[in-house]
């Protein structure tokens, strides 16, 4: 696989141009800051999902409290042409009905690549929450990007007991219809696993468990495939290394480098406590990452 051989002038841009509240804050949400009339019962709402996506971009982009978000868009105001600026409270309360799933994907891709961490919810460590007590919650991220886009097409939280193929259906049905392949860690050599991809016409590639015998199911003919070239290599560390190189699953490094940018430029923690503002938290903040993997200016 030939080295990727990266543009440091195009890149140094790029890396300027988060800065810039412009590539943020793009001229649809500024124009659509209203909400338009609705027919529903009760009292309408004055701000758009445009405008409260916008603030909550900053807010995650730069690690804000609500109230300091509500400030700094004050003082944006007497620059940049915004109507008005909803109060924090509004914000948080408009944050539980967002609508973001749709803006995350916007193609489907061939290939995927799976991997999950933890997000710390309550607390900041887990010896002061033994030590003297208290709430020492975390959520699992289920990720699964595209390896050519480097953009994420999925990314939700579940609880801390989830196991962490959970996602692999849905991760799936992001997908196109072509021969693919799939990379997960060794946690997904199942038969549950290997019969979704197929279902899906993607090829599963994961390390077989170190104690993997052969299997006469016809599921099983690329990973019995495997368990033969590992132990023909030699069956130890090095031989699964080799293999993993061999096969195309060295790939799979890429997510693992994607949750470490992640957690580096938004945060191994999540601000929101409430079940429904940490799914919309970690939506946005996928939302996010794939506007910084493009790189383009959003004016």
């Amino acid at each position: 696989m030939p080295r990727h051989k990266r543009d440091w002038e195009q890149y140094n841009k790029e890396l300027i141009n988060r800065g810039n509240l412009n590539f943020w804050i793009t001229k649809k949400s500024l124009k659509f800051w209203k909400a338009k009339k609705s027919k529903k019962i009760g009292r309408p709402f004055a701000y758009s999902d445009e405008a409260i996506r916008a603030m909550l971009i900053i807010r995650f982009k730069y690690k804000l409290p609500l109230r300091e978000l509500q400030g700094l868009f004050e003082s944006l105001a007497k620059f940049i042409p915004i109507p008005r600026v909803p109060s924090y409270t509004q914000v948080c309360r408009r944050m539980r009905s967002l609508r973001v799933e749709s803006l995350l994907l916007d193609h489907k891709c061939t290939d995927l690549v799976l991997d999950t961490t933890g997000l710390k919810v309550y607390g900041e460590g887990e010896w002061c929450a033994k030590r003297y007590g208290g709430r020492s919650k975390w959520v699992k991220l289920h990720i699964a990007m595209d390896p050519k886009s480097g953009k994420l097409v999925l990314a939700e939280e579940t609880s801390e007991n989830t196991h962490d193929t959970a996602l692999l259906k849905k991760a799936l049905s992001r997908c196109n219809r072509r021969k693919g392949i799939v990379l997960i860690d060794g946690i997904a050599d199942s038969k549950k696993c290997y019969e979704l991809s197929q279902r899906h016409n993607k090829r599963l590639i994961t390390p077989p468990n170190r104690r993997a015998v052969i299997r006469k199911e016809p599921i099983y003919e690329k990973r019995n495939q495997a368990i033969c070239e590992i132990k023909g290599l030699g069956g130890d560390e090095l031989a699964r290394s080799i293999w993993g190189k061999l096969t195309g699953y060295s790939r799979r490094v890429v997510v693992e480098s994607k949750i470490a940018a992640w957690k580096k430029l938004l945060g191994a923690d999540l601000k929101s406590r409430s079940k429904e503002r940490v799914k919309i938290e970690v939506k946005v903040k996928a939302m996010i990452y794939n506007m910084m993997v493009d790189g383009l200016r959003m004016a």
